[in-house]
């Protein structure tokens, strides 16, 4: 019997510590970003491109002497050895006649070692720039591409926020509703109300349930986004514990001063332009070392033949060799392709360099607005609030008609949340000012 209650209690934790592993739990949006930073498909990919384009340029600079080593077997079987006619008078016969006579060894054999060098290759060096310039461009492609996921993960990361307290003031004005649901049926029961007033009220409080229950499955949503964008495992239940910050407050104005596209293209251009010069030198003369050691043996008994007076003989060489291939059409088009797409990359130059300028001037209008629209929202919510406070006093004195007190009410709920949202907002742009100019 213990020992059945020992396996169930360590089931049990057993199981307790696997669900405790599924849930993850953030305090803030940088914890989130380093999370996403070690885990997301995007990061991960991004690091499997850094290592490709080292790689790269490890080969360029490997390539530079560009060394062959080829080994050379060879057998061959001449089962019908070429036939040669010569004058017969050479052999003894008669002039003016000819003999037919075979040359060759009908069985070959050749084993050869052949390494060869460059030590003037202009096309392969060429190749190390280009390995540079696209390491280089590969990551500041990658902070691009992070800039966009955390982007992103803070457009949910303060979407959750937001519904998160909605539904607790959905939930906190559900339980004022049914206050004043009592307070109303109360009266209607002592004839001093309209049924039209309790109708009010239920629908009012229909209207907070369904706002409440879309809440939920928005905030279920974002939640579902978030997972994805930081590629947490299946069954991973994300927890976000941090509340907005009511009482924080914000400069007026901040500056957004991101180059990565502009930093991109012009490396784009660069590579674009080393692209095109190494295709012009492909087509330049290389000059290689070369060595050959060669072993061979014909017979015309058979193969591998250690008969008397049979031996592998030996062949060697050494010295210089020019290489120099003319430009064929793939070379020509090449060289085309590349100068169009030098072409290419300046206009996009330009345009990105403008893009910059104008992403980061709206980044600063975006904030400014947020920023504007969090302070007269604050201010409007808080004279709503107030109103609505008067409002139940005037009603409980019996000086102000109920359907005045529930569009207080009314407007005091929508004002609040107009001021959650606009926060929210605030700091979603604010973060993606931060993240510029941090990955800039």
């Amino acid at each position: 019997m213990a020992r059945i209650l020992i396996l169930v209690l360590f089931s049990f934790v057993f199981s307790f510590q696997a669900s405790a592993q599924k849930d993850l739990q953030f305090t803030c949006l940088d914890s989130v970003f380093a999370y996403a930073g070690k885990n997301s498909s995007v990061s991960k990919t991004d690091a499997q491109q850094v290592i490709l384009a080292r790689f790269g340029k490890l080969a360029s600079y490997l390539n530079i002497l560009n060394l062959r080593n080829p080994l050379t077997f060879n057998l061959t079987d001449n089962t019908a050895l070429p036939v040669s006619f010569i004058p017969a008078n050479l052999l003894g016969g008669p002039p003016g006649k000819f003999k037919e006579i075979t040359l060759g060894q009908q069985y070959l054999g050749n084993f050869t070692v052949a390494p060869q060098i460059d030590i003037i290759n202009a096309g392969a060096w060429s190749r190390i720039r280009t390995a540079t310039l696209n390491e280089e461009l590969t990551t500041e492609q990658n902070s691009i591409n992070t800039k966009t996921l955390f982007e992103s993960i803070a457009a949910c990361y303060y979407n959750i926020l937001s519904f998160q307290e909605q539904l607790v003031m959905i939930q906190s004005n559900l339980t004022a509703t049914d206050t004043l649901l009592g307070i109303v049926t109360g009266k209607f029961n002592q004839g001093l109300v309209r049924q039209q007033d309790v109708n009010d009220v239920n629908v009012n409080k229909l209207s907070l349930t369904d706002k409440e229950q879309e809440l939920e499955l928005s905030l279920e949503q974002q939640y579902n986004s978030l997972i994805l964008l930081c590629d947490a495992p299946a069954g991973t239940k994300l927890v976000i514990q941090e509340k907005l910050g009511y009482e924080a407050s914000f400069p007026s104005s901040m500056t957004a001063n991101s180059q990565l596209l502009f930093k991109a293209s012009v490396l784009q251009t660069e590579l674009a332009r080393a692209d095109m010069r190494t295709n012009r030198l492909m087509n330049s003369p290389v000059v290689s070392l070369v060595y050959a050691n060669s072993y061979y043996q014909n017979s015309n008994d058979r193969f591998f033949d250690y008969g008397p007076g049979e031996q592998w003989l030996n062949s060697v060489y050494f010295g210089a060799k020019v290489t120099w291939n003319l430009p064929d059409v793939n070379q020509l088009v090449a060289a085309r392709n590349s100068k169009i797409n030098y072409s290419i990359a300046e206009i996009n130059l330009e345009h990105n360099k403008v893009q910059d300028e104008v992403s980061n001037a709206q980044l600063q209008l975006d904030y400014q607005k947020a920023w504007s629209a969090v302070n007269s929202a604050k201010q409007i919510y808080q004279l709503k609030d107030q109103n609505y406070s008067m409002a139940r006093n005037q009603y409980d004195q019996q000086i102000l008609p109920f359907d005045k007190l529930l569009l207080a009410f009314n407007e005091q709920v929508n004002n609040h949340l107009n001021y959650n949202s606009a926060l929210a907002n605030l700091l979603y742009v604010k973060s993606k000012i931060d993240l510029n100019n941090k990955l800039k």
